[in-house]
This record gives C-alpha cells, sequence and structure tokens, in this order.
C-alpha cells in the first residue's frame, strides 16, 4: 500500500461530508453529525440526527505473489441514526433516502471512470456487503448499518 491510510480516511470522510438528501429527514437536508467515534443512540441526541459515524474495525491483506505488495482492502461500517419518534413520518423512507444520498456521494467523480477512486488515492471505494435498516418503528430510534469498502493501491 503506497498511500498512507490516514490519507484514504481523510479523502473518504470529505466525501461523506458532501452528502446531501433529496428531501429532508429529521429537518435536515444532510448530516447533522459526522463522525469517526461511534455512539450509542442513546449518547446521540436527537438534535444531532441524522448522525453519520464511520468506524473501522478490519483490513484484509492479500498476497498473490512473494515478488509482489499484498492487497490491501480498508473494511468500514456506516452507521446512520435518525430520530424515527414522529408518527406522521415512515423511519424506511428517511433510510432509503440516506441510503440514496450516500450511494450518490460515493459515485465516481468527473474522469474516474465507472469508479470511485477518491480523488486517485485508491482503486475503488464502494458500498460492498449486506445493509442493515432498523426504522426504529418500536422505539423512535431509527438505524441503518452498511459496510463499505476501499481497496488502496
Amino acid at each position: 500500500m503506497n498511500i498512507p491510510r490516514e490519507a484514504i480516511v481523510s479523502a473518504l470522510m470529505a466525501k461523506l461530508g458532501t452528502v446531501a438528501f433529496a428531501a429532508p429527514v429529521n429537518g435536515k437536508t444532510g448530516f447533522a453529525t459526522v463522525s469517526r467515534r461511534l455512539k450509542l443512540w442513546s449518547d446521540t441526541p436527537k438534535s444531532q440526527r441524522p448522525a453519520l459515524f464511520v468506524t473501522e474495525h478490519r483490513e484484509q491483506q492479500s498476497w498473490q505473489s512473494e515478488a509482489l505488495p499484498p492487497k490491501t482492502t480498508l473494511c468500514f461500517d456506516l452507521f446512520v441514526y435518525i430520530d424515527a419518534s414522529d408518527l406522521n413520518t415512515t423511519p424506511a423512507v428517511s433510510l432509503n433516502t440516506i441510503m440514496d444520498a450516500i450511494e450518490a456521494a460515493l459515485k465516481p467523480g468527473p474522469g474516474e471512470g465507472d469508479r470511485q477512486t477518491l480523488g486517485g488515492l485508491v482503486s475503488h471505494c464502494r458500498i460492498d456487503g449486506q445493509i442493515l435498516k432498523d426504522p426504529g418503528d418500536l422505539d423512535g430510534d431509527g438505524m441503518l448499518w452498511a459496510p463499505l469498502k476501499i481497496l488502496a493501491l
């Protein structure tokens, strides 16, 4: 891996900081909170939602040959919290709106072809795996969890 991990994470956080919702969620058109430090629902006031927490707990290195450097995949988890206590809204709609906005922010930019490269720092950056949605119908706390993987150069 030629690019420092923190440079990659900084580029990812900048990209996720541009997320704009097509319709307001909790009265906001973007995340009220964006952090790399995960908090519990109970420690995230409803006024700070929708909140995005980006965590990194895993990475995988795979070798093709002893003569070549390993391919490094950085694995991130995106946790989104929403206030789902308004009985006049459908929380699943809010989670879908947010997921659409995250996907839009991660679409390749000009000159990146068909891959999000975070400005040429990585081979690709994308949501990869099963997405979990808990709309919070019963307790008023909605959550979305999405795995994001980055193949570093």
